[in-house]
Formats: structure tokens, sequence, C-alpha cells
């Protein structure tokens, strides 16, 4: 990401843009991050439920799929409890790291 930044601008990336350290070969493959925020989905059936999965099959990058937790949440919250949707949506910490910055890989 820093590399196609500087190529692009001409900077280097702000830190938060490097990568978190983690060795890419650690790192699980996008579309198995997919289905990871799909499975937390797996007994919600309403309609909002399902324009989520869709924002989960036409995210491009590992940050875009982090930024559907919300979506995530408020779903699974309204099929079951907001406790049930927070456990859910804290176990993907692990799934997204290496991708995303430690910082932002916090719990709800």
């Amino acid at each position: 990401m820093n590399m196609v930044i500087q190529r692009l601008f001409g900077i280097a990336a702000p830190a938060a843009f490097a990568d978190s350290g983690r060795p890419p070969a650690n790192r699980l493959p996008l579309e198995q991050i997919r289905e990871s925020l799909q499975a937390l989905l797996h007994d919600c059936k309403d309609m909002r439920s399902q324009r989520v999965l869709y924002k989960i099959s036409v995210a491009h990058t590992p940050s875009e799929l982090w930024m559907l937790r919300s979506d995530l949440h408020q779903c699974i919250s309204q099929a079951h409890t907001q406790s049930e949707a927070a456990e859910r949506i804290n176990s993907l910490i692990d799934v997204f790291a290496g991708w995303l910055p430690a910082s932002q890989l916090t719990r709800i």
C-alpha cells in the first residue's frame, strides 16, 4: 500500500496505511474473510441482512469488509441481542489480523 501511494503521489503513506508487520503469507485470503462475515449472518433472514450479504460480496478490500461491522451488528442485534451481536463481531478480530493496523482491531 505504501508503495502505491508513493508512486501515485510521490509521498510516503502515513503509518496508519502501512502494513501491520504481519507477513502477507499469514494473512487470511480475502475470500475467507468474506466467508467469516457471511457466517455471522447465517440465522438472520430479513431484507437488511440480505443487503449486508450483498455488501460483503462486493467489497474489494479487507478494510471495506471491516467497515461493515456496524451493519452486521445491527442485523444480528435485531435477530438476537446486542450482547450476541458484540460477541459475534468481536470474533472477527483475528480474521483481520495482518490486514489492518492493530490500533483499528478493537473490540465492541
